[in-house]
């Protein structure tokens, strides 16, 4: 070939190279958390008008209906509000970082767990699960087992075959045992009046009421007496430190008490439990059944169940608002009923329903329906990228933009993030140039990033 025509071969490839390059840009690419890449892609566009054609399609929201109930210190607070902390997937604390919240208007999936309460969660919103396999033994019936395969996997996309979990809660605190069955006990029958403070027994107790005023002479330091009334007996205690206390730590009514922190987090919550048990439990085989009109006791039963190895259930009687006892008609508030079933003979207990493990326990979805919902919608972000509703779910998906000092350029945005985000990351970045990456995935599922391009 000779130098002439080696010259204008040269040439020709030189322009097509460079017809190429007019026709894409460099992008650096976010593929996993800390592994960035350098790629080609064709030029779509400005930030501003990727946003505006991709803002309503296939954008992935991961969020919960705003007041919905979260397990939190002390043990439940509502989505929407400024929490203290969160209980995560190792059953510890963590401090919630930063918040969402945004309107929506469709479809919201309730999944109810065997003996936990349901939850409301978005389509798209990830939840920690696992599918099932058969067990067969040649001495049992063939029983149905958690893979124990874990997956992140959308709300809606679980079945009746899929396994949510929940953490054993993490105590390290130690207690008198005496104290704190007496402290249970104040949880079943106390209350303070003023300066007072009461705990209500029947007629056929003395014994209790001899060994509670007992119990209060040598760990509270305060006399009490009994007194005897038509209805049953009274054994009060007259000490306006002791009321102040109570009512701060516990509530002051029955359908507001709650377990204060320093008894939940016990190492051994376990004498506080069968105080709670003497005076509002009844058992009836192997399951013993506690009563309470506090939907917060109730949900910190679960925690605490789950400290000792045995996963309580919840049900909310559907008893009517307004009733009539003993000829008036009263307010009824909702009663909650905390089952413990100490062995796995009842049916909604059963192993192939909920299954123990060193770090908590999967449980068996037991049924999933799809309600419709316009309202707020809320989503935190936690440490460790979860937190317990009723199982265990994942953070929003919301990813910022990151910026890179040594090239000065920023990669990265999340189209589901908040107003106020993507209204100040349009004014910033609005004309850049982007692309959107169909590649990318975020724990397992597409969902559509936008990158500022460097040309």
């Amino acid at each position: 070939m000779s130098q002439q025509t080696q010259l204008e071969s040269r040439k020709k490839r030189k322009r097509r190279s460079k017809r190429a390059q007019n026709s894409k840009f460099k992008i650096r690419v976010r593929y996993k958390y800390h592994y960035y890449r350098w790629i080609n892609t064709p030029d779509y566009g400005t930030f501003k008008e990727v946003y505006e054609k991709y803002k309503n399609k296939g954008v992935t929201f991961w969020c919960v209906p705003k007041g919905d109930p979260v397990f939190t210190n002390p043990g439940l607070g509502t989505i929407g509000e400024q929490l203290d902390s969160v209980v995560s997937a190792n059953g510890n604390y963590e401090i919630p970082t930063r918040y969402f919240e945004r309107d929506y208007s469709g479809e919201l999936v309730v999944v109810k767990p065997f003996l936990l309460p349901e939850t409301r969660l978005t389509p798209e919103h990830p939840v920690l699960a696992c599918g099932s396999v058969r067990q067969r033994s040649k001495w049992y019936d063939p029983q149905t087992r958690p893979s124990l395969k874990v997956v992140w996997k959308p709300a809606g996309e679980l079945t009746v075959k899929d396994w949510v979990f929940f953490p054993r809660f993490e105590g390290r605190r130690e207690g008198d045992p005496e104290l704190l069955y007496l402290m249970g006990l104040y949880m079943a029958e106390g209350y303070p009046i003023g300066n007072q403070v009461y705990f209500a027994l029947g007629h056929a107790e003395e014994g209790l009421a001899q060994h509670i005023i007992d119990l209060a002479a040598r760990h509270w330091g305060v006399k009490g007496t009994i007194n005897h009334h038509p209805t049953g007996l009274l054994v009060r205690f007259s000490k306006e430190a002791l009321a102040n206390f109570m009512r701060k730590e516990f509530g002051s009514r029955a359908f507001n008490k709650k377990i204060p922190p320093w008894i939940l987090e016990q190492r051994d919550p376990r004498p506080f439990l069968e105080g709670w048990l003497k005076g509002d439990g009844l058992k009836r085989g192997n399951t013993w059944r506690l009563s309470t009109s506090s939907k917060m006791a109730a949900y910190q039963a679960l925690l605490i169940g789950s400290r000792l190895g045995v996963l309580p259930a919840i049900y909310e009687s559907d008893r009517p608002e307004r009733r009539v006892i003993q000829g008036r008609r009263v307010n009824a508030k909702p009663e909650y009923e905390v089952r413990f079933h100490m062995d796995g003979s009842k049916y909604s207990n059963k192993t192939s329903h909920a299954i123990r493990t060193k770090d908590g326990f999967w449980v068996r979805v037991r049924k999933i329906r799809r309600e419709s919902f316009s309202g707020t919608v809320c989503n935190m972000e936690t440490p460790s990228n979860n937190y317990l509703l009723s199982f265990i779910v994942h953070n929003c998906a919301d990813l910022p933009p990151e910026y890179s000092s040594q090239d000065g350029t920023w990669t990265g945005y999340r189209l589901d993030g908040d107003k106020t985000h993507t209204a100040s990351t349009l004014k910033r970045y609005g004309r850049h140039k982007a692309w959107v990456d169909p590649v990318y995935k975020f724990q397992g599922k597409n969902v559509i990033l936008v990158y500022n391009a460097r040309g």
